[in-house]
């Protein structure tokens, strides 16, 4: 009897030492994970941060843009409040060629040059075309 419980204690023992050298393979190759799991995290929140820093350029970049081309835009607004009235017969024939007026047209109608009607019919009439 005495020899059946020591096989049993041995073999209990050989047991627990198994189950013991597996669970800590299992806790270094989870420990193993969990190390490149880290790295690829901090991967991650370089690779994030980049883009963040990246994308606030950008934004910069753009409002910059929107700026300018609302200062252009408050710039030719300007410019056209200040026309000379000797210039509003040009706006006019440029709005007559849009709506499919010809160079003899504004000859007649403006007393233009047929140079000066040939350039506005030139220059506005390939916008409607284009």
């Amino acid at each position: 009897m005495e020899s059946t419980v020591n096989f049993l204690l041995i073999s209990l023992i050989t047991v627990g030492l198994v189950a013991i050298t597996g669970l800590l393979y299992l806790a270094l190759k989870l420990r193993s994970k969990n190390a490149g799991l880290v790295n690829e995290l901090d991967l991650l929140r370089h690779d994030f941060n980049a883009l963040c820093a990246g994308a606030v350029g950008v934004d910069k970049r753009v409002l910059r843009l929107e700026q300018r081309g609302r200062d252009l835009q408050q710039r030719q607004d300007n410019i056209e409040h200040r026309q000379k009235p000797t210039q509003r017969p040009y706006d006019a024939a440029i709005h007559l060629v849009q709506k499919g007026a010809d160079a003899v047209n504004l000859v007649e109608e403006f007393g233009l040059t047929r140079s000066e009607a040939d350039l506005i019919v030139m220059l506005h009439g390939m916008r409607e075309a284009g």
